[in-house]
């Protein structure tokens, strides 16, 4: 069993050499157990700080600070999938969505064994203020032109496996799963792995999914890029090319989770603890807009 990079217990921090996968490369071995340098650690602290100051002030938790990390959607739009969303689809005003409302959503769905509330909230919550999110989610739901959707039955079928996957056999088969094994049409990584994220977050037994975007895979390899010159990284593929996406292998997203558990566990030696998803949340910030901000909802 693979070590969990979200574990709330103090006591039992992330081993990033439980989640580095034995075929990583030694480019990528030597990025993970290198880490974080020293000028990263200390941007990664500014950002925590700037965060905590977003959310009122601090010191708060790890876990606090993920919670309230807070999306707008415009409900009215979302009109179409309103029986599953947590939320009334009927305003034009914009509403604040925390990841602790979707993990809230999450752990309705595993009570009732039904994980497309989970599917449908979580691309609301990735798609945010942008207006194509609700095309592009009727597309995956229901076909487009001669691409059929997959029967509604089957997309039900495939998700509640992909979590058993998850919880059986780890991130890198579930992810796997949804790429290869039993993909949904139009539904790839960059969104998939915000399902797999809040699904993972469902109970106090989380099994380490973190978020891998476009943006986030972007500051991997600006990481990997500071570090082509060492002697690991010499006869490596370019940078450019390993975090390549919208299709990142599931060998690439696992080590992506490793080297994010690596960082937690770097920065939790200071006074403070971290966890690998609260790194995920700060890096993703470092690409926003000074306007996206953290919201307070009690």
């Amino acid at each position: 069993m693979s070590a969990n990079p979200n574990d709330r217990a103090e006591s039992q921090p992330c081993d990033y050499r439980n989640v580095l996968p034995g075929d990583a490369s030694d480019y990528d071995r030597g990025v993970v157990e290198c880490g974080l340098t020293a000028e990263e650690q200390d941007w990664l602290r500014r950002q925590r700080r700037e965060w905590e100051a977003r959310c009122g002030g601090g010191p708060l938790s790890a876990e606090e600070l993920v919670d309230r990390h807070t999306i707008d959607v415009v409900p009215a739009r979302w009109a179409r999938f309103a029986e599953c969303l947590p939320f009334e689809t009927d305003g034009q005003a914009r509403l604040s969505l925390t990841r602790r409302a979707v993990t809230d959503v999450a752990r309705e769905c595993r009570g009732s064994g039904a994980w497309l509330p989970l599917l449908v909230t979580t691309f609301a919550w990735g798609w945010g203020m942008r207006g194509f999110g609700p095309a592009r989610l009727s597309w995956i739901l229901n076909g487009r032109g001669s691409f059929p959707g997959l029967p509604m039955t089957e997309i039900a079928n495939r998700l509640p496996a992909a979590v058993d996957a998850l919880e059986q056999q780890g991130t890198r088969a579930s992810y796997e799963l949804l790429v290869r094994g039993a993909p949904v049409r139009g539904f790839g990584p960059a969104f998939f792995t915000k399902f797999l994220y809040f699904a993972s977050r469902a109970d106090n037994a989380r099994s380490g999914a973190l978020i891998l975007d476009a943006r986030l895979a972007g500051q991997m390899r600006d990481g990997w890029k500071r570090r082509a010159d060492q002697p690991y990284a010499v006869n490596g593929p370019a940078a450019r090319w390993l975090w390549r996406g919208p299709r990142w292998s599931s060998l690439r997203y696992q080590i992506y989770l490793a080297f994010i558990c690596r960082a937690a566990g770097q920065l939790s030696g200071s006074a403070e603890r971290w966890t690998p998803e609260l790194v995920e949340l700060l890096l993703f910030r470092g690409r926003q807009t000074p306007a996206q901000q953290c919201r307070v909802t009690d």
